[in-house]
C-alpha cells in the first residue's frame, strides 16, 4: 500500500473520531441525564432595621375662639363636713331630743298633776275600736305607737285612730329589735313606716319613736335622732303581755305605780287591757290627773 493511501485512512479516521466526539457532546447536551444541580446556599439573615420612630409633628396651634361669658352663676361646691342641722318639729310638737325619754313633766302649765298612757298598736283592730271608744267615752285623747306593716294590713283601722283625734307616734315597720340594727336599717324601719302612716291618715309620727321592747343602741338613737325621732321608752308598763296577765294586774302596775310625769304603755290586742281601761282612767282622774298626749306632757316639760 502507498503511503499516500496511509495518510488517507489516517485523516479519515480521525474524521470519525471527531464526528464521535461531536455527537456525544450533542447528546449529553439535548437528550442525556441531567446532572445535579448544585446547592444554592442560604441566604444569610440580614436583620430588618428596626423603623425609626418618626416624630409626630406637633399639632398646629389652631387658635380657639375666646367663649363669649354667659350669666349663669358659678356653683359653689358644698362643703365635706356639713353640720348635721337639728330636726325641726312637726307643727305643735315639741323637737327631736337626742335623748332617751322615760318620763314627762310631772304637770300641766295649769298645774295639775299629768300622765300618758299610750298604746303600741297590734293584733286584730276589733279590740282597737273597743279602745278607741273608751277613750272617747271619757274625753281622752293620747298617742298610739303605730308598726308599718300593721298600718299596711290594716289601712282603715289606721284612719280611724286618726280619725278620732288622737296622736301617732312610731314603732318601727318589722318590730324587730333595734338594738342590733345598722344605722342604714333603722333608716329604712323608720322611714317606712312614716312613709305608709303619711299616706294613709295624713298624719306625721314625728318626732315620737318608741322601739320594739325598748330595744337600742347609740346607733339606733343618733340615727332616730338624726331623722327627726326622739326615743321614747316608758316609765312603767302594763305587762299584760305577761303569763298570768289580767285585768287587775294591769290596774296594778298602771294606777298601781300613780306618778305625775309617769309615762304607761300597753298594747291593742288583749281584751284585759279592755276590760282594764275605764277603771284605770276612772281612778287617775278622781285623783286629778290629767291623761295627755306624749306631745303634751313633753312640750310642758319645756314650759316649765
Amino acid at each position: 500500500m502507498s503511503k499516500q493511501t496511509d495518510n488517507r485512512k489516517l485523516l479519515a479516521r480521525g474524521a470519525q473520531v471527531l464526528a464521535l466526539m461531536g455527537l456525544v457532546v450533542s447528546l449529553a447536551a439535548c437528550g442525556g441525564q441531567a446532572a445535579e444541580p448544585t446547592a444554592v446556599p442560604e441566604p444569610t439573615s440580614t436583620p430588618t432595621a428596626a423603623p425609626t420612630d418618626t416624630p409626630t409633628p406637633a399639632p398646629t396651634d389652631t387658635p380657639t375662639a375666646t367663649p363669649v361669658p354667659t350669666d349663669t352663676p358659678t356653683v359653689t361646691p358644698v362643703p365635706t363636713d356639713t353640720p348635721t342641722p337639728t330636726p325641726e318639729p312637726a307643727t305643735g310638737r315639741p323637737p327631736a331630743s337626742p335623748d332617751i325619754v322615760y318620763i314627762g313633766n310631772p304637770t300641766t302649765p295649769d298645774g295639775d298633776p299629768q300622765v300618758n298612757i299610750s298604746f303600741d298598736v297590734q293584733g286584730d283592730p276589733a279590740t282597737l275600736y273597743q279602745i278607741l271608744d273608751i277613750l272617747d267615752q271619757y274625753g281622752v285623747r293620747t298617742t298610739f305607737f303605730m308598726q308599718g306593716e300593721w298600718v299596711e294590713q290594716y289601712p282603715d283601722a289606721a284612719k280611724e285612730i286618726a280619725n278620732r283625734g288622737h296622736e301617732l307616734g312610731n314603732h318601727s315597720w318589722t318590730h324587730f329589735n333595734f338594738s342590733e340594727m345598722t344605722a342604714e336599717e333603722v333608716t329604712k324601719e323608720l322611714n317606712d313606716t312614716e312613709a305608709i302612716v303619711k299616706e294613709v291618715t295624713g298624719q306625721t309620727t314625728k318626732p315620737y319613736f318608741r322601739p320594739p321592747f325598748g330595744s337600742r343602741s347609740t346607733v339606733s338613737l343618733q340615727t332616730a335622732y338624726d331623722l327627726g325621732y326622739t326615743t321614747i321608752i316608758w316609765t312603767y308598763g302594763a305587762d299584760e303581755w305577761r303569763d298570768g296577765a289580767t285585768a287587775q294586774t294591769i290596774f296594778d302596775n298602771v294606777y298601781g305605780n300613780k306618778a305625775p310625769g309617769a309615762l304607761y304603755y300597753t298594747h291593742t290586742d288583749r281584751q284585759i287591757i279592755v276590760d282594764a281601761l275605764p277603771r284605770v282612767i276612772e281612778a287617775f282622774q278622781a285623783d286629778g290627773y290629767k291623761l295627755v298626749t306624749a306631745g303634751e306632757i313633753l312640750a310642758a316639760q319645756e314650759n316649765n
